[in-house]
């Protein structure tokens, strides 16, 4: 068994000088699960698209079975034998299981088969042991059956070696045990993996050997069963990291938020709430569990005001605000770190300072409505200082942060607004475990200083530390309220969110 992939020296810099990699060296050996962990901005995921052709190779070389790759596209990769599945699937939502799994591929005749195609796509199926409906349209299938669709893209374009960006951070627990056996299975066929995860335990039970990237570099690679978690989060951030809280016992105040049987159906005629209920009070944080995809983001963007019920209301304060816009929600009393920070969390390209500020400069201005500049400096000087914001100084473009940097920033102007609610959807996707920490102590500290949180996340490792309630949503339906004390399991919550368990009398 030798080598199959080897990089030797590869160095990343992007325009303007960004060094994302710095002299990477590791190999995979054939027929092996290779996990490759780091924090983000590590240079993982640059490591990767350099793998894969979508990024050029600044020096250093990649060599495939003693082969040198000179790779200009992802075409070039897959002819390579090299298969990756991102962490955003690249998936046609309106074409079936087997249109996707075709597309691009040479046509055998000038009209697609479609009878054809679903039956390749299940022999496919068949042959790895993996469960899909080849004719159900992508935007009906589960998240874990996405997943499983693009894996099977690239068996069937005879990839060697696949790799896995975060492939669990959307998954229940059940989904991943089964994500799980089913790689287990392909390495006894002979495939070889990368996994690139921040879930630590999940790389000890899957991985053969581990190459931890920290900064860029890489601290080196070793055997799964010689080192212990610890021994990875301190090579990965040179300290160790707890998610065990203290939390205050705190009796939670007056009710702030209040959703009434709200009623929301999508474009393509599917229910996505079906008359939910809630209620968040001061000092209390709710949190709201479910698989992608059924409810969350639409009951989110109701509550914020980005999105209208078609019936049922939203109560801030006492104040029903269905039908108010997003500022006057703000003025009511609503803080709102959103899912995806660079659509509609920040400008990109304006300066740090003119984010951590666009929602109240007007509490800037003197008596004579002038903006003062001295004041909005100091204050945004503060917030870099209290949240540690990795920039230059404020005036630098936040889009040209790393990602952890740009939610601390955002994170940092919503917790400092003058708010009763704060909700948080995602607060720490994408952030590495050192800023996942000091965000979750800043969550509690504002639980601490009486504020209502609504917390949705897709880390249900999160949700547990953090929550005093949990809500768990299946098909736009709550279908459990736990209380967290003692504790709830990650496999209980997989078993509500998967519909496999419902909670009589919630509805």
């Amino acid at each position: 068994m030798g080598h199959l992939l080897e990089v030797k020296d590869v160095t990343k810099i992007y325009e303007g000088g960004v060094l994302a990699n710095h002299n990477v060296n590791f190999t995979v050996d054939e027929g092996e699960i290779h996990a490759l962990v780091g924090e983000n901005g590590a240079g993982k995921s640059t490591l990767m698209k350099m793998l894969y052709g979508l990024e050029s190779v600044t020096s250093g070389h990649i060599y495939m079975n003693g082969e040198e790759l000179k790779l200009q596209s992802s075409k070039d990769a897959i002819e390579h034998g090299i298969g990756m599945v991102h962490q955003h699937f690249m998936l046609v939502d309106s074409l079936t299981g087997a249109e996707n799994m075709m597309l691009g591929m040479p046509k055998t005749s000038f009209i697609s088969n479609k009878k054809r195609d679903i039956q390749i796509t299940n022999e496919v199926a068949e042959k790895y042991n993996f469960d899909i409906d080849a004719s159900r349209r992508v935007r009906d299938m589960s998240v874990g059956m996405k997943q499983k669709l693009e894996i099977l893209k690239i068996l069937y374009r005879s990839a060697k070696l696949i790799i896995l960006d975060e492939p669990t951070a959307v998954l229940t627990p059940q989904e991943t045990e089964e994500l799980f056996e089913r790689l287990i299975e392909l390495k006894k066929r002979g495939m070889t993996i990368i996994f690139i995860s921040h879930k630590l335990n999940e790389v000890k039970r899957i991985s053969d050997r581990i190459t931890v990237l920290k900064g860029g570099v890489t601290k080196g690679t070793y055997l799964t069963k010689d080192v212990s978690e610890e021994d990875i989060s301190n090579l990965m951030v040179g300290r160790e990291i707890s998610f065990e809280y203290d939390k205050k016992q705190i009796e939670p105040g007056e009710e702030i938020l209040r959703v009434q049987n709200v009623v929301y159906v999508d474009k393509f005629k599917v229910p996505k709430l079906q008359g939910v209920n809630l209620s968040v009070k001061r000092g209390e944080i709710v949190g709201i569990a479910g698989v992608e995809g059924n409810g969350q983001s639409e009951l989110i963007s109701i509550i914020t005001g980005n999105m209208r019920a078609m019936e049922g209301r939203v109560f801030l304060n006492g104040k029903d605000i269905s039908r108010e816009s997003v500022t006057n929600i703000r003025k009511t009393g609503m803080s709102h770190v959103p899912e995806d920070r660079m659509i509609d969390g920040c400008a990109a390209e304006m300066s740090v300072q003119e984010n951590l500020t666009v929602t109240n400069i007007d509490s800037f201005a003197n008596k004579f409505g002038m903006i003062q500049k001295n004041k909005v400096k100091e204050h945004c000087r503060d917030q870099i200082k209290e949240f540690m914001i990795k920039t230059k100084d404020e005036n630098q473009a936040i889009g040209s942060l790393s990602g952890g940097n740009i939610q601390k920033a955002i994170v940092a102007r919503e917790f400092k607004a003058e708010s009763d609610l704060l909700v948080l959807n995602q607060p720490t996707r994408g952030v590495d475990v050192g800023a996942i920490s000091f965000i979750h102590s800043k969550i509690l500290e504002m639980r601490e200083n009486n504020k209502a949180i609504l917390l949705s996340s897709a880390d249900l490792n999160e949700l547990i530390s953090l929550s005093d309630r949990i809500l768990v949503m299946h098909k736009g339906k709550i279908v459990a309220s736990l209380s967290n004390s003692p504790k709830v399991t990650e496999q209980e919550l997989g078993l509500y969110m998967l519909g496999i368990k419902k909670q009589e009398g919630v509805e």
